[in-house]
């Protein structure tokens, strides 16, 4: 899969993060707001610069491990949010998360991106399953993976910084992936 970066979609692109990308970067991954509903907590500008220089590298991510990618505009490559990405050791199963700026919320970016990501996972990969989860208090988010064909599979009590929330579990099958682009 990220042998195929970047992949351009109609108005987001897919591609490695780079050093460049800091100050947008920073801006949204020190948002309370931003963070409130991720696994991340706010970021000091040198903990945004540290992690863009590790997540810069163009080397195969290790089975097991997440990968950052950059969600950034086509036309101008700048950056509107990051994915991250974990696929299984025995490459079947992968889950993702997205962060989107709020400055880039409620134009589409995220469902586009998600779509994307989707199709490079079922093409580029022997990914079976993609799941991904968001806090039931996430409305925006829900309804960009049921946009996505995403569907839920189950609720479960979750921790997020401390505090209790219930979470919905989507997934797609590659089976089902396939029917939606028929």
């Amino acid at each position: 899969m990220f042998a195929h970066l970047p992949h351009d979609l109609r108005r987001v692109r897919l591609r490695t993060l780079r050093s460049s990308d800091l100050d947008l970067f920073h801006g949204y991954r020190s948002d309370p707001v931003v963070a409130r509903f991720q696994g991340w907590t706010p970021m000091s500008r040198e903990q945004a610069s540290a992690f863009l220089r590790e997540q810069s590298v163009d080397d195969v991510p290790v089975p097991g491990s997440w990968r950052q990618l950059a969600i950034a505009e086509v036309g101008t490559d700048a950056l509107l949010g990051d994915v991250g990405v974990w696929v299984s050791a025995d490459g079947t199963r992968a889950e993702f998360g997205l962060s989107i700026a709020p400055v880039a919320q409620g134009h589409g970016y995220g469902t586009e991106c998600v779509r994307g990501l989707l199709a490079l996972l079922f093409s580029s990969t022997p990914v079976e399953e993609v799941e991904a989860s968001a806090d039931v208090r996430n409305q925006p988010c829900l309804a960009m993976l049921a946009r996505s064909g995403m569907r839920v599979i189950h609720t479960r009590t979750a921790e997020y910084k401390g505090e209790m929330c219930m979470e919905r579990v989507y997934s797609l099958c590659r089976s089902a992936h396939q029917g939606l682009s028929d």
